[in-house]
Parts: structure tokens; sequence; C-alpha cells
């Protein structure tokens, strides 16, 4: 079970990085226009800081749950059942 943590752990960091690159690119791409017209201020990054910071959160405890419980549910019912 160990090694599939691990495994899951990987493939997090890959979807962390790739979140974050695509999550800033579309950020700055959406609200180009308020840029072009009223310019870019240390309040506006903050924001979409914050905004980062929670579509991570939520990205990060869903993809732990499922993976957690694919994982659960794979060792203690599907190979449980496999060893009998």
């Amino acid at each position: 079970m160990l090694t599939s943590f691990k495994i899951a752990l990987k493939v997090f960091k890959y979807l962390s990085i790739l979140f974050t690159v695509v999550f800033w690119i579309y950020m700055i791409y959406d609200d180009y226009i308020f840029i072009e017209k009223y310019g870019l201020e240390l309040e506006d990054i903050g924001s979409w800081f914050l905004w980062y910071l929670v579509y991570f959160l939520g990205f990060a405890f869903y993809f732990w749950v499922l993976c957690s419980a694919a994982i659960l549910i794979y060792y203690k019912l599907i190979k449980a059942k496999n060893v009998r």
C-alpha cells in the first residue's frame, strides 16, 4: 500500500505543477483586458494568489480523498478477495 501512495504522491506533484502553470496562464489571459485598462497592482496579484490557494486546496483535497479511497478499496476489498 505504501508504494501506491508513493506513486500517488508523484502523480500529485506533476499535476500540481501542471495546475499551477495552467492557472497562472489562464488568470493573466482572463484578466488581460483589466490589466490593459487599469494596470497591474500588487493588490491584484494578491487576490490572484488567494484564488490560487483556494483552488489549489480544493484540488489537493479532492485528489487525496479520491486517491486514498481508491487505494484503500483496492487493497482492503479487491486484493483481499483474491488472496482468499
